[in-house]
């Protein structure tokens, strides 16, 4: 039986850890605090025999007798942030993927690392973006804020220690959707959506449903034609952002009353984080890694958002 260990407790990893528990993995997940909406979680993966480990992944020591103890075949990196200062973004996207990668080569080489990036690490390079010519080379990519930059450099981070025989895969999702997203985002437009506020939001994003990235991941881990490379993990349908609000109406049952709004003002009710991404409205991504890995997908925001509706309604009533 194959192991798996992923690095961090939230939304994606959730996901991912259920995923490979089916798929007849051993898996392993790790937590530095379980409070809120991740007590849920991790009360569906215990009951899934998943095996929690607590860990402060900033940690490197303990990381190396972590993963010298359990000798995984696979390391999933989910850990990260949306908001917070400098040194937080850059503890979060450059110290821990360092320290995990440095942790694989002190125990054992042929373990792979699967590091789970953002679509907007390589900052807003034009309305058509696919992978750049040299990995997050700054002459091509042009990271601004610093939660681009803090992305970009983990990933140059990871690339730098393929130098010395890491084995990885790093992957750039844009907006991730499905059951146990409660992030602000989704959680401001459903509480907007439960007062009867339905806005209508102009402008197009990418995204993937949580179901189709897991897969992907999944098949990155044990493909070993996939090996030091970087790809994008999309759909190739853009959706409106106000097909978000539309559906989450739908599942709740609101006639509600439809507010039509800009890009710049939804601002206004954002995180500054999750504020700073509306840069990519309307930029789409290429899908073409995507297709090449899990073939054409159908577009799944209906079923997403159903269970985006289904947990916010389990975790917040």
């Amino acid at each position: 039986m194959e192991k798996a260990l992923i690095i961090g407790l939230g939304f994606i990893a959730a996901n991912l850890a259920k995923h490979l528990i089916n798929r007849g993995f051993d898996v392993h997940i790790t937590y530095r605090s379980i409070h809120g909406s991740k007590a849920l979680m991790m009360k569906d993966l215990l009951e899934l025999n998943i095996k929690p480990h607590k860990l402060d992944p900033g940690n490197y020591d303990d990381l190396v007798k972590l993963i010298s103890g359990l000798k995984p075949n696979y390391v999933f990196n989910t850990v990260g942030l949306l908001n917070g200062s400098w040194n937080e973004l850059w503890s979060a996207h450059v110290e821990v993927p360092r320290n995990i990668a440095r942790a694989i080569l002190s125990v054992d080489k042929s373990i792979k690392f699967i590091h789970i990036s953002a679509s907007a690490a390589s900052g807003k390079i034009g309305n058509y973006i696919k992978e750049e010519p040299v990995h997050c080379d700054y002459s091509y990519v042009r990271p601004r804020s610093d939660y681009e930059r803090s992305k970009c450099d983990g990933e140059r981070t990871i690339k730098e220690l393929g130098v010395d025989g890491l084995n990885y895969v790093i992957v750039r999702p844009t907006l991730v959707y499905g059951y146990y997203n409660d992030h602000n985002e989704f959680l401001s437009l459903y509480r907007f959506v439960r007062m009867g506020l339905v806005p209508q939001v102009r402008g197009l994003i990418n995204a993937i449903y949580v179901g189709y990235l897991v897969e992907m991941l999944e098949r990155l881990a044990v493909n070993e034609e996939y090996r030091n490379t970087f790809l994008y993990a999309t759909e190739c349908t853009m959706y409106s952002l106000g097909d978000f609000a539309e559906l989450m109406a739908e599942h709740l049952g609101v006639g509600g009353v439809r507010i039509p709004l800009p890009p710049g003002l939804v601002g206004l009710f954002l995180p500054g984080g999750a504020r700073s991404l509306l840069k990519y409205v309307n930029v789409q991504y290429d899908c073409e890694s995507t297709r090449r890995v899990l073939g054409n997908v159908e577009p799944a925001i209906d079923i997403g958002v159903k269970e985006m509706v289904n947990w916010l309604r389990r975790v917040y009533g």
